[in-house]
């Protein structure tokens, strides 16, 4: 399973997805991304997806609610 983290520097968060959750924009994901806005990021396991949110930068780290990363 595929794990995405939205990285959202504006608002200080990184939050962690599944693969197929409603959050996720349908367009497509990644293809700008900037130090401000942040952006998606796909990674092949948890592990390295919680490793990835630890060296975010942002001072909030939160699973998503909908669901249940």
């Amino acid at each position: 399973m595929t794990y995405w983290i939205h990285i959202a520097r504006s608002i200080d968060r990184v939050t962690l997805h599944k693969e197929r959750c409603s959050e996720m924009p349908s367009t497509s994901i990644g293809s700008s991304t900037d130090f401000w806005e942040g952006g998606w990021f796909d990674y092949p396991s948890k592990e390295r997806a919680l490793a990835a949110m630890e060296q975010a930068g942002t001072n909030e780290q939160r699973r998503c609610p909908l669901c249940k990363a």
